[in-house]
This record gives C-alpha cells, structure tokens and sequence, in this order.
C-alpha cells in the first residue's frame, strides 16, 4: 500500500491488518509546509506511524520527496531522522527521492543529487540502517549491511540486479540479520518469492 498516513483510528485495523507492506510519502517534517503546501496537518498523519509499527505486523518504509528550498534544510532532516530513530527504530527504511516540475509545482527546479547524497548521508549518520536515494541513478539505491557495510542488494532504479543476501535473510561476511520481508505466502499456502516494491526490496522483520 502508498500512503500519506492519514487514517482514522477507527478504521487502522479494517485496513492494515490486511496489508503486508506499506509505503508512507512524508512530505517534510514541519508543520509550516503542511500547512502551506498540502493544507493539512503533519501531526496527523505523522501519529499513525508509531501505531503501525507497534499494532501491526505491517512492514512500513518512509519517502521524503525533498523538493528545493522547500523541505531540503539541513536542520529539517536532521530532525526527521531522530525522529524516526527515536519514535520507529533503526530498521525503518527511509527513502530521499528526487523532485522535477512536471505538474502543479512548477516553479521550483529539479532536486540535484547533491542534495539527496547529503540528506543520505545525515541520517546515516544519524542511526538509520537503510537510507536510500530516489529518481536518480546513483549507489544510493543499494542495501549494505548496518554492521560491516557489505554491499546487499545492487539496485537499478526499478530493477534489482544483485541480491547477495543469505537464504535466511543474513549479510554472507559477517552474519549480521537484515530486518524485514524476505518472502510471504498467498492463501494457499505457496510462496510468492521475493516482495518487490518500486525499486526496493522488502526484507525480513525480525
């Protein structure tokens, strides 16, 4: 499921106990933009995220589409990922994308590079285990292992193109356990193999 978090309490459960993986677009984390570009409220979608990680067996990952002199301070990511680091945990998967004018937002330029390896690298720095980077082609879309930064899984924008990961969900060097969905089951039964994404790979949660 793609989602920007908003849910009434009431209705969470009717729809995520049904739901293997969710993706949740967090536009910034200040209420100002919310307030101003999306005419919502980010505490109210932002809320859900604790509840999702603590009720559920969902596996949830978090996009930031980092637009320019909008959401991309260096302060404002900063804060986003103590955030998560603090209220969802290391594994948490957050993904810095690339913004480009193509609809209503035109008056803003595309999202360079640069910009996305800094915020990468921040929540890295951070704590975070698996930071990646979006609508671009770079090195950034790959898994490496939080422990000894062995690199996982080789990614091509939609395509994964290497998976170096053990049958059991393990990095091969030093046996460190990468969180998340390696495989899930239909009704029957049988396995479905390895849960794609977009371009990610969803791994197993411990």
């Amino acid at each position: 499921m793609v989602t920007n978090g908003y849910i009434t309490r009431e209705a969470f459960h009717d729809i995520y106990d049904h739901v293997d993986a969710a993706n949740v677009d967090l536009k910034a984390f200040t209420e100002t933009f919310y307030g101003k570009i999306t005419l919502t409220a980010f505490a109210a979608g932002a809320g859900n995220f604790a509840v999702a990680k603590n009720e559920t067996n969902v596996w949830f990952e978090i996009t930031n589409l980092m637009i320019p002199t909008l959401n991309d301070d260096v302060e404002e990511t900063r804060r986003l990922a103590g955030w998560i680091l603090e209220n969802l945990g290391p594994d948490v998967p957050l993904h810095f994308t690339a913004f480009h004018p193509d609809f209503k937002l035109q008056d803003k330029p595309r999202t360079p590079p640069e910009a996305l390896h800094r915020a990468r690298a921040i929540a890295l720095e951070a704590g975070l285990h698996f930071v990646y980077e979006g609508n671009i082609y770079s090195d950034g879309a790959n898994t490496n292992c939080p422990k000894c930064r062995t690199k996982l899984i080789q990614r091509s924008w939609h395509t994964v193109e290497e998976n170096l990961l053990r049958r059991d969900g393990a990095c091969p060097k030093c046996n460190f356990q990468i969180a998340g969905i390696l495989e899930l089951k239909n009704s029957r039964g049988k396995r479905r193999g390895l849960v794609s994404v977009r371009f990610r790979l969803y791994l197993r949660k411990r």
